[in-house]
């Protein structure tokens, strides 16, 4: 209940990030991602959902995870006076409303999963839906720091292009064939796995029907 509670605050009172749980926002915003994931998985179906319900929160806390020392540095040097309190209540209330963000926007992505074959728009479906979630994450995670705006939308753009390059590391994500392994080991960079799913094609498997 202290996590339902805790993302309700942060929905009604953005403003007031000191008195939020760090931990319970953490773990809402991580549920929140799971749910994204199942709705994404729908695309392929099957065991395509638990992929996707593995892999999702993954790229999301595995790039916060590595974009975290950088935000701290560009916003120490713009003047932002974060104790470690604060900086906690800060991600985490970034995850938070990422996460919220992602789950209103999920019936989107079930609708779209469920009723497309095409990879290539449902990739960047969902590249929209992570720049539309960052806009409005970036609006809260500003209101931490007023004076280091600049750099924490310095900081959005690198954390976009390393969830992107994290994509690539794990995938497949959205789509895996029965022989492909469950991470790739080949080396790309994601304007090359980009390329790759514009050029990627469902083959159907052919049905007869004796009414046509």
């Amino acid at each position: 209940m202290n996590m339902f509670r805790s993302l309700d605050q942060l929905l009604r009172r953005p403003n007031d990030s000191e008195g939020l749980n760090p931990v319970a926002l953490l773990l809402g915003a991580i549920l929140c991602y799971v749910l994204y994931g199942v709705a994404s998985g729908f695309f392929q179906g099957g065991w395509g959902i638990g992929l996707a319900v593995m892999k999702i929160p993954l790229i999301i806390l595995g790039s916060m995870a590595l974009c975290v020392p950088s935000l701290y540095v560009f916003t120490a040097l713009s003047g932002a006076d974060y104790t470690p309190r604060s900086f906690a209540s800060a991600i985490a209330g970034f995850c938070g409303v990422a996460g919220l963000l992602l789950l209103a926007l999920m019936p989107v992505i079930w609708l779209f999963s469920v009723s497309t074959i095409s990879l290539a728009f449902v990739v960047w479906l969902h590249i929209t839906v992570w720049l539309v979630t960052l806009f409005f994450a970036h609006r809260f995670l500003a209101r931490t720091a007023p004076g280091a705006r600049g750099a924490i939308g310095v900081w959005l753009f690198l954390l976009f292009f390393v969830s992107l390059q994290m994509t690539t590391y794990v995938r497949p994500v959205l789509w895996r064939r029965a022989d492909e392994p469950l991470f790739a080991t080949e080396k790309k960079s994601f304007f090359g796995h980009l390329d790759e799913v514009a050029r990627w094609r469902i083959n159907p498997t052919p049905t007869t029907d004796a009414s046509r």
